[in-house]
């Protein structure tokens, strides 16, 4: 795509997180270049091409048949702070993609992220659960290696057993939780941190005790910390033309960081030939490094030291275990925290929550637990009846 053209586009980045839900009538979203949109029109493409790619997907695989829009429950996960006129505006740009119409808004279902994942989690078996000091290599198990069963045992094996059973002709979850009534602390770990308690009735339905959120605690953060390094290390000048004239490489080498920086070691990120190009016309690229601790230049690449990237870690662990000391001394009775989300594949974080309250509580995680609201989010869709209304 030429200058010319992405000018032509709106490029939106978390503008999920960008809501204000106060007044989403007359909302608008700011892009990457300063262009504002309507945020129910930023909402209803977004929705509309998710849909339309469903379908075609279906199509693809369905062996014969015609599907509509209409043939489907959608389900959408929502922030567990997000109330009714969020509800409504979600609804609304719904609607006007298609996905439902007035007539079909029963087939639209609304479920919170941390009770979509905490469905999944109650599922898995225990290897589905990332084992203390994993490596990346550790989540990349063989399709199905650690899907739900047709029974389940408590992932950490505990004395404080969580038993369940799942019949084969339906996707009703039946628990047996002990007389000690453990609750469950789910920490969301995406962009921002949202943190919800919750209790397994009998019978096996979920209740939402407690919910505290949208906390700028998340791997947005530690992304923050990366790009401010950057600019400290090419200076301010450099980096912000650079933002300017390349910012297709900038999402880039953002995208590189968010995927090395869970490794919990030494990293090293090309460095695109355009900021090369823009640093030498101040001084030799190396002698950029000179000066900082922490990074140093390694043909064509920034080599950034485990130290260093655990230091843009500081803020989000200390705002993390912080929240999670307060909701623990409440009397919550909770026995179980679990971590989901992106931000939770985080090696460093993990480890870290693991040390701080591993002795006292079961620290879970899922494998690949980006996609622990998704999948809890088609369980919710199959049996609404999981969550109490």
């Amino acid at each position: 795509m030429t200058r010319e053209e992405a000018e032509k586009h709106h490029f939106f980045e978390h503008f999920k997180t960008a809501l204000d839900c106060d007044d989403l009538r007359n909302q608008k979203i700011k892009a990457a270049n300063n262009k504002s949109l309507k945020a129910l029109k930023v909402f209803t493409e977004v929705l509309g091409y998710l849909k339309d790619d469903a379908l075609e997907t279906i199509k693809a695989q369905a062996k014969e048949g015609e599907f509509t829009a209409s043939d489907f429950t959608w389900v959408l996960t929502i922030p567990a702070f997000w109330g009714h006129p969020a509800k409504r505006f979600m609804t609304d740009s719904a609607t006007q993609a298609g996905l439902v119409t007035d007539d079909t808004k029963d087939k639209l279902m609304f479920v919170l992220e941390s009770e979509a994942a905490l469905t999944w989690c109650l599922k898995l078996q225990s290897d589905g659960f990332i084992k203390q000091n994993h490596s990346r290599d550790s989540q990349d198990q063989p399709a199905g290696a650690a899907e739900p069963d047709t029974s389940c045992n408590d992932p950490a094996r505990s004395q404080e057993a969580v038993q369940f059973t799942v019949k084969p002709e339906e996707t009703k979850v039946l628990l047996e939780t002990q007389r000690d009534g453990k609750r469950y602390l789910v920490v969301d770990c995406g962009a921002y941190s949202h943190f919800t308690v919750h209790e397994v009735l009998e019978g096996g339905a979920m209740k939402k005790l407690h919910n505290d959120s949208r906390y700028y605690l998340g791997g947005r953060n530690v992304d923050e910390k990366f790009k401010q390094f950057l600019r400290e290390i090419f200076s301010y000048e450099v980096w912000r033309e650079y933002e300017e004239k390349f910012p297709k490489e900038v999402q880039k080498m953002m995208y590189d960081f968010t995927r090395l920086k869970h490794l919990g070691e030494d990293i090293q990120i090309s460095c695109p030939g355009n900021l090369v190009m823009l640093a030498q016309k101040k001084k030799e690229i190396k002698t950029f490094f000179d000066s900082v601790e922490g990074a140093s230049w390694d043909d064509g690449s920034i080599r950034i030291s485990r130290e260093k990237l655990k230091s843009f870690y500081d803020k989000s662990l200390q705002g993390i275990t912080g929240k999670l000391r307060e909701i623990l001394n409440k009397d919550f009775n909770i026995g179980y925290i679990v971590l989901v989300g992106g931000f939770a594949e985080s090696q460093i974080l993990h480890q870290n929550i693991t040390d701080q309250f591993g002795p006292q509580y079961k620290v879970l995680c899922p494998l690949r637990p980006q996609e622990a609201i998704l999948k809890g989010a088609v369980e919710l869709g199959r049996n609404p009846k999981l969550v109490e209304s």
